[in-house]
């Protein structure tokens, strides 16, 4: 049998080229991105099935968890920025030689991680009645009750999820990607089948997510401190230097991290501030709305894998001093990330009328606009969705946070927030108007950071 020989290739050669550089083989960069790519997967499903399992609690249920989850990505962001600021600094230390720094930066981030996810969690804690009633306190009775629960369990789950994360930043800095796979595959892997176990076997409905969320990070955070000590010398990390609190170093870890974590609180803070908009709308369109959310999110796993990637690849190559092949990489991924998006929401098309009647238990009433609302998306995201996503990752590999943080904060509260407020509840044109409004942000932000590329200024940032 007659098999095609692709080394030889004129197109299969041009296609390994677009990801070639002088310290990166296209090798290289597949062994990088496969380990984050089953990361994304797993956490992406992780939430498609919480919505596809609670669904056959009824619409209640399904607002709840959705609604729960925007308070959570509002907290959660900031421990993944702090977890990505991590990254960069260990990449950029290991692309210009600075071993020593790697372990002193690595133990600063556990200790600046462990520090924000206690206090986040104790502080929601004290006041979480006030805050779901400030926030949901129109929300239907059966609603509010179960965002209760479920918040509750997100809260005690973050220092240890915090932990994890902080020590998969560092080991995805000296590009040991494998590693934070399995760490992933346990962490989120355990979630889904507790989930099954609690809610779909128990009938613990969203209790059991709340004890499945809980457990399922306990399982991570053991075996993240696991790895640590079987890595700590790849790391350069001695037990003193976890044993004594570096008040400079971990200032150093959150002020890399610091742009990171303001766009992500005031993004998240502005995606909470439109689920109080979708709120007063009814359950229905609260229920249609996280089953939308949910399955676009699928379109997204390559795309935002590709951004993640790209923070310890640019990282070192900037910390190496090679901006051009910064430069290329950035636009393989972009091109990559578009057109995967566009076969994949066709593809999730396809399979939309299984899903809402046969996976989510969709309410007829809301077939119409969940049709809407997917067409919308198949459109959008191979368009808009992964230079928005990529362009600002490599932006902040390089240091230039700053900007990022400006253009994507004054983008989401000015259009997104602004416009969706006015075309969604003033116009009332609702959830349909409002998604409409999210979707087009995504062009205005890529648009903003394409002019900060343009002018090269980002290359002019030392971090180490």
């Amino acid at each position: 049998m007659h098999r095609p020989d692709f080394a030889s290739n004129v197109h299969y050669q041009h296609v390994l080229n677009a990801f070639r550089g002088e310290h990166y083989s296209a090798r290289d960069i597949y062994n990088l991105v496969l380990p984050i790519f089953v990361d994304t997967v797993f956490m992406t499903l992780v939430e498609f099935c919480n919505t596809g399992i609670i669904s056959s609690d009824g619409p209640a249920s399904v607002g709840a968890v959705n609604t729960a989850n925007a308070v959570h990505w509002l907290m959660f962001g900031t421990f993944n920025s702090i977890a990505l600021g991590t990254c960069v600094l260990v990449a950029q230390h290991f692309g210009a030689g600075h071993r020593e720094q790697i372990g002193r930066v690595t133990a600063a981030a556990i200790h600046a991680m462990l520090a924000v996810t206690i206090v986040y969690s104790a502080l929601v804690l004290a006041f979480e009645d006030r805050i779901i009633t400030f926030l949901f306190g129109s929300a239907e009775p059966d609603v509010f009750a179960n965002i209760h629960v479920f918040l509750l369990g997100l809260l005690v789950s973050y220092p240890l999820r915090g932990l994890y994360n902080a020590i998969a930043g560092a080991l995805r800095g000296i590009g040991r990607t494998r590693v934070t796979l399995a760490l992933s595959v346990v962490a989120n892997g355990s979630n889904m089948l507790l989930n099954i176990v609690f809610v779909m076997w128990a009938g613990m409905g969203v209790a059991g997510l709340a004890w499945s969320v809980v457990l399922s990070q306990l399982v991570g955070a053991v075996m993240g401190v696991v790895l640590l000590k079987s890595y700590a010398p790849q790391l350069y990390l001695k037990r003193a230097m976890l044993l004594r609190v570096d008040a400079k170093r971990v200032g150093n870890v959150l002020s890399v991290s610091l742009p990171f974590i303001l766009e992500d609180l005031f993004f998240n803070g502005g995606k909470l501030i439109i689920q109080m908009f979708i709120v007063p709308f009814g359950t229905l369109q609260l229920a249609a709305n996280g089953i939308i959310g949910s399955w676009c999110h699928l379109i997204e796993i390559v795309p935002r894998t590709l951004s993640t990637a790209i923070v310890p690849i640019a990282g070192a190559s900037m910390g190496a001093g090679d901006v051009k092949y910064t430069r290329k990489i950035m636009r393989s991924f972009i091109l990559t990330g578009s057109a995967v998006s566009g076969v994949m929401g066709l593809l999730l098309a396809g399979l939309f009328p299984w899903a809402i009647t046969s996976f989510y238990h969709a309410d007829p009433a809301t077939y119409g606009i969940l049709w809407t609302l997917m067409w919308m998306n198949v459109v959008a995201y191979p368009l808009l969705f992964s230079a928005q996503s990529v362009l600002p990752s490599m932006l902040r590999s390089a240091g230039d946070g700053k900007w990022t943080t400006i253009c994507s904060l004054s983008s989401m509260w000015i259009y997104r927030i602004g416009v969706g407020y006015l075309v969604s509840v003033v116009l009332n044109y609702q959830i349909v108007g409002l998604w409409a409004v999210w979707l087009t942000e995504w062009g205005v932000r890529a648009f903003l950071f394409y002019l900060r590329y343009r002018t090269g200024r980002w290359t002019r940032h030392q971090l180490v």
